[in-house]
């Protein structure tokens, strides 16, 4: 699953403003009539609810808006650069690397910068010696410079760890923002006529357009997240709550991408989507295994679950019930442990302890795990091959959500 990308994204610079005059049999002294630039066009970025990931994305690195055209003559403006509309999808977040300092801007989304008008932009006038000749070389601009920045792997890049500023979550289908607002046309020499100066030779270079680095972060928007240790049981917990029907292996790491299904209570009433996320090993907030991709989405969840299940070579050899509770303890002060190194506000989610695979466990095993406590929490012994006990499991769910 492609859920993080990096594009360099350009919005197209307006076009230049022309300085003409108007020659017409028997009309004398026409004056000036150069038309303005166009606007160069802006990128935007809008959330679809009919994707699911960033693939589209898969070898992109830049995306360049279209630039203005020139003005022409008899007041004619320069067509507008067209706009470039990115979908992606709903609960994607968009994170800025770094960016020019074009103008300031004002976006067409709460919550950002209003878009700049035409006035608040620095412009920068040209003179002709006469008309038709070619334009003199634009004076560089350090703000409309491209930015500089240091590439990272994406695989252990952590946006939200403060290094980057957050721009916008795009939550909800259609919603969209200008992320790279186009470069506005010049003027032309119609616009510099005065009493003074009856035939202008000058005008405007149109100005440039935004131009950032950004980072696409999709994060998944599930209910409950499912919080555990490969091979615990998580997808073939999923697959009996939903009808999701996650790959399932006696392996690690057979979950290689989130998956996300709907539970629903007894009548139907009531539903809330539960996410299966690869599982996690020790040194997880580090970037080791599946880690960062795991806890990336965890974040987004209102609730978690964590599914504990004493490893099945243990039970082979035939061990005590206090040696299985120490290594269920165990697994979650790790998960725990690893949750927290990657942003303390995880452990602040309400949770509930899952203790999976109860058809495996004797009796004298069964009855030690029942009343043994996590952190204060009494754990639900479930078995999804019997179906045991996930009634009780899906009402504490909902408890938690509420």
């Amino acid at each position: 699953m492609i859920d993080i990308v990096l594009l360099h994204l350009k919005a197209g610079a307006g076009g230049n403003g022309r300085v003409s005059f108007r020659r017409e049999k028997y009309v004398q002294k026409g004056g000036p009539d150069g038309g303005v630039g166009g606007h160069g066009g802006s990128i935007i970025v809008r959330a679809d609810s009919s994707q699911t990931t960033l693939r589209s994305y898969a070898g992109v690195h830049e995306v360049l808006g279209k630039s203005g055209e020139p003005g022409g003559k008899k007041q004619c403006s320069g067509a507008a650069g067209e706009d470039i509309v990115l979908t992606v999808p709903v609960g994607t977040v968009l994170w800025l690397m770094s960016e020019n300092q074009a103008a300031k801007r004002r976006r067409l989304s709460h919550g950002l910068e209003e878009l700049a008008y035409s006035r608040e932009v620095r412009r920068e006038q040209f003179a002709l010696e006469r008309e038709g000749v070619a334009l003199p070389p634009k004076t560089p601009d350090e703000a409309e410079l491209p930015p500089t920045y240091s590439v990272k792997s994406l695989a252990t890049m952590q946006p939200s760890n403060g290094e980057y500023k957050k721009l916008i979550a795009l939550t909800k289908h259609g919603q969209e923002v200008v992320v790279c607002q186009g470069g506005f046309g010049g003027r032309g020499n119609l616009a510099f006529k005065s009493s003074r100066e009856t035939t202008p030779l000058k005008a405007e270079f149109g100005t440039a357009g935004e131009e950032r680095y950004i980072i696409f972060e999709l994060q998944l928007l599930a209910d409950m997240g499912l919080v555990g240790f490969p091979n615990a049981g998580k997808s073939t917990l999923l697959s009996v709550l939903s009808q999701a029907r996650p790959k399932i292996g006696a392996y690690p790491f057979t979950t290689l991408e989130p998956e996300l299904g709907i539970v629903a209570n007894a009548d139907n009433s009531k539903q809330f989507v539960l996410a299966d996320i690869p599982g996690l090993i020790s040194g997880a907030s580090e970037g080791k295994g599946l880690g960062l991709a795991f806890l990336r989405h965890v974040r987004n969840t209102t609730g978690l679950l964590y599914v504990l299940s004493v490893p099945e070579e243990m039970l082979a050899g035939d061990p005590t019930p206090k040696e299985c509770l120490a290594n269920l303890q165990e697994q979650f002060k790790a998960l725990q442990g690893e949750l927290k190194a990657y942003d303390e506000l995880l452990l602040e989610k309400r949770w509930a302890v899952c203790l999976t695979k109860k058809d495996l466990y004797s009796d004298e095993i069964r009855k030690a795990l029942e009343s043994a406590k996590f952190d204060g929490e009494k754990p639900m012994l479930v078995s999804a091959a019997t179906h045991d006990n996930l009634e009780v499991l899906r009402k504490r769910c909902f408890q938690i959500l509420q």
